[in-house]
């Protein structure tokens, strides 16, 4: 009697770049809707409520959900928190693509949102305690708001993510003009490579281009940026330079190239 062995599902083809350009879009796609949802909270502020059972509550928490330490963490180090959130975006994409995506049911954008939901826990038994939000943003005062609000950015994030990686990334490396197969060994190492290449180069320029700034700005005596002490304004412009490079390197790597 045989022994049927079944092979573990494994990621597509080109999935290192594909998933570094649906995680950088991903993550630009979340902090769109994010500046836009602090815009109608701000405004919501603004609008008396009718006296209802529990409007003057609401009214409390909207307020301290666009006033509060987090938000103050973020806005005083703005270039460390953008560098933060798009890299950890397309290292979540990174993790999604090579083993989730391969083993999660339904369409892309399903399994997107399925795994959004993972960085959504984290984000609030892990994120908020240590950036002093609390355990699940209870810290904030603005009881189930930051809750329901992340929750909501994330499935932003994770619906983006699956339809980019999922069924546009297909469309995009199947009839991007001249490119080969994708399940073509050669054109997969051709996109790996490229992505690799566009990483590495991205961080050096940035690091480069982060070391100059800073030491221009001590020698004349003038402040980073939002606050960002000069030891760490270098690597925080390396990871934004290495997330960029990633992207154009993926971009890259979709052309005919030297593929024999």
């Amino acid at each position: 009697m045989g022994i049927v062995s079944r092979s573990a599902p494994r990621p597509v083809a080109g999935w290192l770049p594909r998933a570094i350009l649906s995680g950088f879009i991903a993550s630009m796609t979340m902090a769109i809707a994010f500046f836009l949802a602090y815009g109608l909270a701000r405004v919501a502020t603004t609008i008396a409520l009718a006296d209802r059972r529990g409007a003057e509550t609401f009214q409390q928490w909207v307020q301290a959900l666009t006033n509060n330490q987090v938000l103050d963490l973020a806005t005083g180090s703005l270039y460390a928190a953008g560098a933060v959130h798009l890299t950890l975006g397309v290292l979540w994409a990174l993790l999604y693509g090579y083993y989730f995506e391969p083993r999660l049911p339904g369409s892309g954008s399903i399994r997107g949102l399925t795994f959004a939901l993972i960085p959504w826990v984290l984000s609030l038994v892990v994120f908020l305690p240590v950036v002093g939000g609390g355990f699940v943003g209870f810290a904030v005062g603005a009881g189930p708001l930051p809750a329901i609000g992340n929750l909501l950015l994330h499935l932003v994030y994770g619906a983006t993510l699956g339809a980019m990686y999922g069924p546009l990334g297909d469309i995009a490396a199947d009839e991007f003009p001249h490119a080969g197969l994708v399940d073509e060994p050669r054109v997969v190492a051709q996109y790996e490579r490229a992505a690799a290449r566009g990483i590495v180069a991205g961080a050096i320029v940035g690091l480069i281009i982060g070391i100059v700034l800073a030491i221009q700005a001590g020698s004349q005596g003038i402040g980073m940026p939002f606050g960002v002490p000069a030891a760490a304004f270098p690597p925080v412009v390396a990871i934004i330079g290495a997330t960029f490079g990633g992207v154009l390197g993926s971009i890259s790597g979709l052309s005919p190239g030297e593929v024999r």
